[in-house]
Parts: C-alpha cells; sequence; structure tokens
C-alpha cells in the first residue's frame, strides 16, 4: 500500500511540474515586444513580424545570381521603379537605370565572382505593409590583378509586388592570413 502511495504522490508531482512548465513556457511565446519591458525603446512600433513569402526569397536571391552572373537584364527585371540603396558610406534612392549602370560598374571590378549562401528569412509585417528578405552569405572575388578576397554578407531587401525596392547591405571583411 506505501508503495502505490508514493507511486500516486510522485505521478501528481510530475503531473503539476510537466503543466507549470506548459503554462511558463505558453506565456512567454505568445508575448509581444510592445507587452515586453525592452532595455532600449524602439523607434517605431514593433511590427509584429511574421514569415513572408518564399516567391520574394526567389526575387531576391535571382537579383543576387543575376548580378553574380552579370545578366543585367534579368537583374532590371526583379528591381522597383527606383531603389534605396544602403550601403557603408554611400545612401541613395537611384532610379532602375541608374542602379543598373552603378551595379554594372562595380561588378566590372571582380572576376571570379561566387556567392556562398548560408541562410535566408522572408518576414511580411502584421498590417501587410512592409516585406523584407535577408540574405546571408559569403562574396568571394579576385581583383584585376588576380588577387583573391572575400566577405561575409547580409543584405537585407524590401520587396514589393515581387520586386525589389530597398537593398541595405552590411559586410565583415575577414582577417587577414598572417
Amino acid at each position: 500500500m506505501k508503495q502505490f502511495i508514493a507511486i500516486i504522490c510522485l505521478t501528481v508531482t510530475i503531473a503539476g511540474c510537466n503543466n507549470a512548465s506548459t503554462t511558463t513556457s505558453g506565456t512567454d511565446s505568445t508575448a509581444t515586444a510592445s507587452e515586453t519591458a525592452l532595455p532600449f525603446k524602439l523607434d517605431k512600433p514593433y511590427k509584429n513580424w511574421q514569415i513572408g513569402s518564399t516567391e520574394n526569397v526567389v526575387a531576391a536571391m535571382g537579383a543576387l545570381k543575376a548580378f553574380a552572373d552579370k545578366d543585367f537584364k534579368a537583374l532590371a527585371n526583379g528591381l522597383g521603379d527606383s531603389v534605396a540603396l544602403k550601403f557603408d558610406y554611400f545612401h541613395a534612392t537611384l532610379s532602375r537605370d541608374s542602379t543598373i549602370a552603378m551595379f554594372t560598374a562595380q561588378r566590372a571590378l571582380y572576376n571570379d565572382y561566387v556567392i556562398t549562401m548560408y541562410d535566408y528569412e522572408s518576414v511580411i509585417s502584421a498590417d501587410k505593409k512592409d516585406e523584407y528578405v535577408t540574405m546571408w552569405y559569403k562574396q568571394s572575388w579576385k581583383d584585376a590583378k588576380g588577387v583573391a578576397d572575400s566577405v561575409s554578407v547580409v543584405n537585407d531587401c524590401k520587396m514589393k509586388n515581387g520586386k525589389m525596392i530597398e537593398l541595405d547591405e552590411k559586410v565583415q571583411h575577414y582577417p587577414k592570413k598572417k
């Protein structure tokens, strides 16, 4: 009889622990940034991002591949009428034609250009007004003198109607080998 009571108590204790754990994790996963005390105040209200479309991932990667392949007609087809460009020390909103001219000149500087894609994510705001595709990849090339180099890149591409209307690029240079 004592063993039976011990088993019942153990079962109730385990069930109680599992139930409390489920309640806590359920509460944490439903809390939003606006309900959570954050260490920094957001500049703009949180947009409650959700998973975006695969079609925009294909469009954003297609534009990157077109650049790598020097297919500027395909690249132009993937851009909006104007594109906001944000690079280190360079911010401008250019027409599609000016963007293509700039990318054509830039691509001419690279030989043996290779993209190694690490990951991507597409997100859309809860109000469906903003959608971004983020891509993480390594970009490798040789310059005109044959010197190899590479950088780690994160591109945030704002998409609208399947076209890229903003490209915000961040790069990290790898340490020089000794």
